[in-house]
Order: C-alpha cells, then structure tokens, then sequence
C-alpha cells in the first residue's frame, strides 16, 4: 500500500533529473457511445521528465486532450499503465520508487492530484459564486494545507503574477474569458505542484498576454517544475524543450506530424436552402448601437465594461473585433446578441431596438436572427452531434421537420464532422465540439452569426475552414463578427473594430494602448506545508 491509498499526507518530491516524474506504458482509451466505439488514444509509450517544458502538438481531434487527462488521472484508462515517481514508498527491499495511478481508488486519487499536479483547463473552471481570492484558494482547502491569513497571501501573491491583483475580489461573471484564464492558472499554481498540465491556456488571450503566460510557465520550469502544454500556436510550438506529435490517437514523430497537420482537405458545401431575403436590407445598417454603457456593480464597487458605444454594422460584412483580456469585447457581443442589457443607450439590430422586447420575445428573436458561437461549445451532453445542430430549429420551428436531419448533416460536412453526426460530445475533441458549435450557429439560417474566439480551440487548417465558411456567408449577405487575438485573421475580414477600456478606438490608438507591463516575474516564495 502506498501513502495515497493509506489517506497520508506527503511531501511532494520532484524526481531527480535521470528518472521521469511520469511514464506512460501503452496507455489506450476507448470511448463508447450509442453509436459504437471510438479509440482516443493507442498504445501510447511517453516519459516526462522534471524540469520540461512539453509541448503536446496536433490537429483538432488528435487526442491530445485526451492524453492530459490520461497523465492528470481525470479519466479512467482503458488499458495500460500510467505511473508516477514516489520515492516515498521505496522499501528495503528495493521495490520500483514509480506507481501506477489507475492503481488508485477515487479518493487516493484525488488526493495525489491536489499535492502534485496543477491543472490549467481550456474552460478555467471557476466557480461562480466565489470572487477570485476564493476561487484561488481552493485546492489549499480540498488538500488540508489551509490557513487563512497565508492562503490568501499567496492567492493575491499569484493574483500579482497575472496582472489580475485588482480584481481579486471580483466574481468570474464581472472579468474577461482571457481574465478567467489567468485566474485559472495561479490557481494551479497555488499548492506549489512539481508538475502542471495546460490545455490550451493562452488560446483565448491576445498576443501579449499569452507571452507573459509562456513566460510564466517557462520561469516555472526554470525554477524545476515540469509543464505539460497542448497548443495549436505553432508560434508557441518552437518554444518548447521538447514536443510530442499526435496523430489519430498515436504519437508520430516530428515530421510526420508536420506533414498531418494538413489533414483537413475537404471542400465546402452549403445547405441548398433557400436564400434568406431581409426586405430591409438596403435601408438600414444590420447593426446600429448608439452610446451604448454596461457598468457591472459587485462588493468590490462599479466597473463600466463599454463606454458610449457607437457602432454601425451593415449586411454581408465580415468583422473583427479585437482587444486586449478585459478591454471588454465578449461584453459588446453580449449586447448585440440580447444575452446582457445595457445600462443605458440602444441597441437596435434589423431596425428593431431589441431590449424593448419582453425576454420571451427577445430569445425567440435570438433563434431567429442572430447565431452564435461561444467560447466554449455549450453543446448538451446527452445529444449527439447531429441533435445539437437540430436544436435551434426545432426550437424555433424553422425548415420542415423532415428537413431537420438532413439540412443538420450537411452543416456537420460543412465543418467536417459527417463521420462524428452521431457521436456525443464528450466522445470529441474540443476542437471538434467548437466546429459543432458553428454548424449549430448556422442552423436557423440567420442573417447575422457572432462568435467569441471561434478558432481559439482549432488547429490552423481546422481554422482556416471555419474562416473560409464565414467568409462564404458575408458573400452571401450575413453580418459576421468575431471576436479574435490571431493577427492572421483580421487580414482576412472586411473591418476591424478595435476596443480600448471599454471604447472603440482607431486602429492607431488600438496598438499604441497600454498593453500588460512587459516585465520579468517574481514568483512567490513556494508555501511551506504544515
């Protein structure tokens, strides 16, 4: 019996340069589904040793989420051994310092995780109803090393790190998506584990704040630690002290991984439905707001997200919406989609001002009008990918219900998810479930479609496919917009808006705004565990 199983609690202790921190031994996971079963991952032989900076690289649907959670111990393996180095269980007579971590009951295991690994999700994980100090100080508490005064020391400590330290007693609804990852990131950091595992954690950030999250994590690594990361950025990719390619489950080698990130070859292929015909198209803008405020108010005081808002938006453009983590640009989407109501000042879409509509009204004009592509996929659990896709035209009684199915797969082609129409989410990468997000944006044929980070989750020919989609719908009179950090992108749209402190500034003012201070970091003095 090891000191897991047995409820102790350890010392965490970094294994010594020559010996990895964890070794896979022909890890499988298989997937069942209604409609069969899906292999993630096959045969997987992989050492990671401390003081390594990862990097897990691959197109969408790869396996590389999976993996993560192979080596984090958050899914259950299949077949295999993953094994973690414990020299505290190492006995006279010389018994392995390594054991496996599918050895473990729940409880064993989740014990294991608070004391030697961070986890930095692409979905941060926070919860709602705690202010950022709490949401920091949780893994303290679940693993038994709390103590008021010197948890939350370090919590505003980590806070510091990732510039959020005046916001630490704000609640996740009142900060950014890039905000929320960062506050996802301290608190990984905050029980000082040998070894953090990221999935896509600078995904959602503009480029500067991802580079002061890279150099986060670097300086961990510098200081011993050993980091996991899987990222699309190939900018990112060269940066690593060593990368993993993985293709349909199996680790490649370098170059054949190279050669498979151009996997995605498909041509597209619209639904043959009727062309959407707005009357009023050529006599009024799509959009149009007008001094448009949103000030949130929390304990911690007021906070005014957009400040006098004015904005025109016409029919069959294509735009882009950028600005730094907390300049407020998933607000504005907010407001054109009738998710957040303005404080003060109008917003009007089609010429109807839509927050004079009853709530009932207002999400059936939603349906209707606007798609949507969020951050992070919200796709029901429980319905396969061809029934979340039919959802909004069922809920808004939209094409013939014979018709459903049908026009459902061809916008699963579209984004190149045919082979998966009947797989559940949980059974996809998040990749795939970001491209199952669009083609169910696109399914009430609305005549403007918004989405917040949309290529954030994709690798860079997936990307281009959604790109491509979005620039075929503006030929065909759609209003897109997105909102984006990847430079590469606004090149390809009609306009770009960019978004300072809550206001929309000319692109000039937009790159000379006060950016994140460019600054080495000082990271806290390691807790020391009673």
């Amino acid at each position: 019996m090891n000191v897991w199983q047995a409820g102790k609690r350890p010392t965490a202790v970094a294994a010594p340069p020559h010996e990895p921190i964890i070794r896979l031994r022909d890890v499988g996971k298989i997937y069942t589904t209604g409609s069969g079963n899906f292999t993630a991952l096959s045969a997987i032989n992989l050492e990671i040793y401390p003081g390594e900076f990862l990097g897990v690289i691959g197109k969408s649907g790869a396996g590389k989420t999976t993996l993560l959670n192979m080596i984090s111990g958050v899914s259950e393996i299949t077949s295999g051994e993953v094994q973690f180095y414990a020299p505290e269980q190492v006995s006279a007579n010389g018994r392995s310092p390594f054991f496996a971590l599918n050895d473990l009951d729940e409880n064993a295991l989740a014990l294991w995780r608070g004391h030697n690994l961070g986890i930095v999700y692409q979905s941060f994980e926070l919860l709602p109803s705690l202010d950022l100090v709490n949401n920091i100080m949780l893994p303290q508490d679940f693993a038994g090393v709390y103590q008021p005064a010197i948890s939350k020391k370090r919590a505003l400590e980590l806070l510091d790190i990732v510039e959020l330290r005046e916001h630490a007693y704000k609640l996740p609804a009142h900060i950014s998506g890039g905000q929320k990852q960062r506050v996802a990131i301290a608190r990984a950091l905050v029980n000082d584990p040998p070894l953090i595992v990221a999935d896509e954690p600078t995904g959602n950030l503009d480029t500067v704040t991802a580079e002061t999250i890279f150099q986060i994590f670097a300086r961990l690594v510098a200081q011993g630690k050993t980091v996991v990361m899987v990222t699309h950025d190939q900018n990112l990719a060269a940066r690593f002290s060593r990368r993993v390619h993985i293709a349909d489950g199996r680790l490649v080698d370098e170059a054949a991984g190279g050669e498979l990130e151009t996997a995605v070859s498909h041509s597209l292929h619209f639904p043959t439905n009727k062309p959407t015909n707005h009357a009023n198209q050529a006599n009024q803008p799509a959009i149009h707001l007008r001094r448009v405020v949103k000030t949130y108010e929390n304990a911690a005081g007021k906070f005014t997200a957009l400040k006098d808002i004015d904005l025109e938006l016409h029919y069959g453009q294509f735009v882009s919406i950028v600005g730094k983590s907390g300049s407020g640009k998933s607000t504005l989407l907010n407001m054109l989609t009738g998710i957040d109501h303005p404080t003060s000042g109008q917003v009007c879409i089609g010429g109807q001002d839509i927050y004079k509509m009853s709530e009932s009204q207002r999400a059936l004009w939603r349906g209707r009008n606007v798609g949507i592509v969020f951050q992070f996929f919200q796709l029901l659990p429980t319905l396969t990918l061809l029934e979340n896709t039919m959802l909004p035209m069922d809920y808004c009684r939209v094409f013939p219900a014979q018709e459903r199915p049908s026009r459902a797969l061809e916008l699963l082609a579209m984004v190149g998810l045919a082979d998966h129409a009947h797989a559940l989410p949980a059974s996809v990468s998040n990749g795939q479930q970001q491209s199952a997000a669009i083609a169910r944006a696109l399914a009430t044929d609305p005549p403007i479609i918004v989405a917040d980070e949309p290529t954030g989750n994709l690798d860079s020919r997936a990307a281009d496919v959604v790109i491509e989609v979005f620039q075929e719908l503006a030929s065909r009179g759609k209003t897109i917009l997105i909102v984006t950090h990847d430079p590469s992108l606004t090149s390809r749209t009609d306009r770009t808006i960019h978004i300072v402190d809550g206001r929309i500034v000319d692109p000039v003012a937009g790159q000379t705004a006060p950016r994140l201070e460019e600054r080495p970091y000082a990271l806290p003095t390691p807790m020391v565990q009673p």
